[in-house]
């Protein structure tokens, strides 16, 4: 699997660790990892610094406008995106596209994107 998840319950944090190719089915595989255990409502850092997306823009609104309706009804935690120079438009516009209802942003650095989720509260 191209996205590694680390879950820290007791903090509520959620880490993906993205590498080699990303695939819409493998965002789909994540997606269910963070469904299967109520993961959506918890804080999430997602690095794609070292990952290769190999989807289109086109795909990623749709999967993002899919996500957005799975999860209307649903709290979600913040999600801060880290992301390198050539990958900062995808990591934008993945967070554009399912940030809405949620804070998110994208960052260079984890230890960033860490300090920006200290300072957002998360829906119980």
């Amino acid at each position: 699997m191209p996205i590694r998840l680390t879950v820290s319950r007791p903090d509520r944090l959620v880490v993906g660790i993205a590498s080699d190719t990303v695939s819409l089915a493998d965002l789909a595989e994540f997606l269910h990892q963070l469904t299967e255990g109520e993961l959506h409502r918890f804080r999430k850092i997602i690095d794609i610094s070292a990952a290769k997306p190999v989807l289109s823009s086109e795909e990623l609104s749709r999967f993002g406008e899919g996500l957005r309706e799975a999860l209307k009804d649903t709290p979600r935690g913040a999600m801060a995106i880290v992301a390198d120079d050539k990958a900062n438009e995808m990591a934008r516009l993945f967070a554009g596209v399912t940030g809405e209802g949620r804070p998110a942003e994208v960052f260079r650095s984890i230890h960033e994107a860490r300090k920006w989720l200290a300072t957002n509260a998360f829906p119980r």
